[in-house]
């Protein structure tokens, strides 16, 4: 077979494979999707890198305000600082709590087992205790059935939804309401809060990483918690949303199958 007819014989077994166009184009858009995650992720850990320096350089600088304050008479002032360190610790351990979440929900079968969720969003609201206190939030918990899933992954959803809630909640009263049912076989969960409600045209992208609502400016953050948290439920076989709640504030919700 002389060269021209084995490049002929070539190029016709080629288009003979059923569905070999097809291989190609999966393939070619499988490699875009790596390429687009990559630098999904490469973003992610420069901003997370800065979010975590930021409350380290802070817990330091206030312990040692406060270790000069303690042989005074009065501790006021110590108190105060020890209770802005406290916030900032917390912050820090729940963005690393977050972060490892991601990285676990990329990939990797989720561990289903019965979770007590009503202990799991008791844990998370202890942890953000000093914040309630400084804002007086008035938090409600109302009945949260038992979840299918991976505890600490959702852990993370419920952390993150609660960050949510009160950072962009009112700075004095803000309300918050957690509660759940079941549903359709399985679990729907809620958190609903006081602040400013999310417009219509909004409430998709705030989910995708690094989005954030036009009007969040004043709130600080990566824009990665709601990212986390459908990222998490999804990998439960789940959904997660966002809609008015009674008219003004807020309902974020989602749902985990049996």
């Amino acid at each position: 077979m002389t060269p021209a007819e084995r490049t002929l014989h070539h190029d016709r077994t080629h288009r003979a494979v059923p569905g070999h166009e097809f291989e190609v184009d999966r393939l070619t858009a499988r490699v875009a999707q790596l390429e687009r995650e990559k630098a999904e992720l490469e973003g992610f850990a420069a901003i997370a890198a800065h979010e975590l320096v930021a409350p380290l350089v802070m817990a330091e600088a206030y312990a040692t305000i406060v270790s000069e304050r303690l042989s005074e008479p009065e501790h006021a002032d110590s108190r105060r600082d020890l209770e802005a360190l406290a916030r900032g610790v917390a912050r820090m351990r729940l963005l690393a709590d977050s972060l490892l979440h991601d990285a676990r929900s990329r990939s990797g079968q989720v561990n289903r087992r019965p979770v007590d969720t009503h202990a799991v969003v008791h844990d998370c609201l202890t942890l953000l205790r000093p914040e309630i206190l400084s804002r007086e939030a008035r938090v409600e918990i109302e009945h949260l059935p038992r979840a299918m899933g991976e505890e600490g992954l959702l852990s993370g959803v419920f952390s993150n939804l609660l960050i949510n809630a009160l950072k962009y909640s009112p700075r004095q009263g803000a309300g918050i309401r957690i509660g759940g049912l079941r549903e359709n076989g399985g679990c729907r969960y809620f958190v609903d809060s006081n602040g400013p409600t999310i417009p219509a045209d909004e409430r998709e992208q705030i989910f995708e990483p690094f989005r954030r609502g036009k009007d969040e400016r004043r709130a600080t953050g990566t824009g990665l918690g709601l990212a986390i948290c459908r990222r998490i439920v999804e990998r439960h076989g789940g959904t997660i949303g966002v809609s008015p709640a009674n008219g003004r504030g807020n309902r974020f919700f989602f749902t985990l199958p049996a």
